[in-house]
């Protein structure tokens, strides 16, 4: 029994020893220009993270002759995060805090069709697939991350391959490490 005791208390130490220990932030909530946004990361391992943001999206179509048209419109993005260098980082001195690092990932995104302002209708957008990111924060909070990958994409219309692109600058709402 005090064999199954201590083997217990040496579990429990370090599962909760490796939750304290994550070199990602355990929660994290930024918001980020220049449409405005708001993102919520959840470190869910060591050096990965779980991302939920909602967004807008801009839209702007015109012709020769015709009216200008445009729509701003809802998108909302899920995200696993693997932050591949943050030992490296740590080693040679440089800061991690704000989830500052280059990251692997999955992205998930539905881009609304019905515009929350504007007059552009059309389908909603569903995308899938890796993406690769680098995401650095500052001592005040001002962070930046730019993003790329491919996904596959399905909109009322079809389906197919499509190149996704995201800036983001803005602010960390917490404290950091």
């Amino acid at each position: 029994m005090k064999k199954c005791a201590f083997l217990f208390s040496v579990l429990c130490f370090s599962i909760l020893n490796a939750q304290t220990d994550k070199n990602v932030e355990e929660h994290q909530v930024q918001i980020g220009l220049p449409m405005p946004a708001i993102l919520y990361e959840k470190g869910i391992s060591n050096n990965s993270t779980l991302s939920l943001e909602a967004v807008t999206g801009f839209e702007l179509r015109g012709c020769t002759g015709c009216e200008t048209q445009y729509g701003i419109r809802a998108i909302l993005r899920g995200q696993y995060r693997y932050y591949y260098n943050l030992e490296r980082r740590i080693t040679k001195g440089k800061n991690i805090s704000g989830n500052t690092g280059n990251y692997v990932g999955g992205l998930m995104l539905v881009q609304f069709g019905n515009p929350i302002i504007g007059d552009i209708q059309r389908p909603d957008i569903f995308g899938v697939g890796p993406v690769y990111g680098i995401q650095r924060t500052y001592r005040r909070g001002f962070f930046y991350r730019l993003e790329g990958g491919v996904a596959y994409l399905e909109d009322g219309f079809g389906s197919g391959v499509g190149l996704i692109l995201a800036a983001r600058i803005g602010w960390v709402l917490r404290k950091r490490r």
